[in-house]
């Protein structure tokens, strides 16, 4: 059968049918890398005037090194998940957004919007999974309407802290 080769060649005449799709999929992609480059070349021939501008103001003057741009963070490395434990300590079980609201206020955080208190709320949420995959805490309910989680420290029969998985 190897032997064989024109048996292995099948429908030599006839040409390939690409799906339509694919195949504007592609000129698309095409025509949108063409039109960032032009972007980027504008884009290049503004910072070089802009350089150029500065060096006539100040002939000792170098470009800064380009650095990524970071999210600012609101409170210190750390801060929430230590807070999270410290509250649930002092309060036995709390909710995310109870939890959320208490470091709030405890670090006098001003949100500019309500996403923005979203989004720190789901920085909590996030953090008390975490502890949960490291069987630290627990969930112990939620509430009905909104789906708002309950949450406590994950304590043994002595009332001491019971870390089942692993910390690392």
């Amino acid at each position: 059968m190897l032997d064989n080769a024109p048996a292995l060649i099948f429908n030599v005449g006839m040409a390939p049918v690409l799906p339509q799709a694919l195949t504007q999929k592609r000129a698309e992609l095409a025509r949108e890398r063409e039109a960032l480059g032009a972007r980027l070349a504008a884009v290049a021939s503004e910072i070089a005037a802009l350089d150029y501008a500065l060096s006539v103001l100040s002939p000792d003057w170098a470009p800064p090194p380009v650095s990524p741009l970071y999210r600012k963070s609101l409170l210190p490395r750390g801060a929430i998940a230590q807070g999270c434990l410290r509250f649930l300590r002092q309060h036995g079980e709390m909710s995310t957004r109870e939890l959320g609201k208490q470091l709030s206020e405890q670090h006098r955080l001003k949100f500019a919007n309500n996403e923005a208190e979203q989004a720190f709320f789901s920085t909590v949420a996030t953090t008390l999974r975490r502890y949960e995959q490291k069987s630290i805490i627990e969930v112990v309910g939620h509430d009905k309407g909104t789906g708002v989680l309950r949450w406590r420290l994950n304590t043994g029969a002595d009332g001491r802290l019971s870390v089942v998985g692993k910390v690392a």
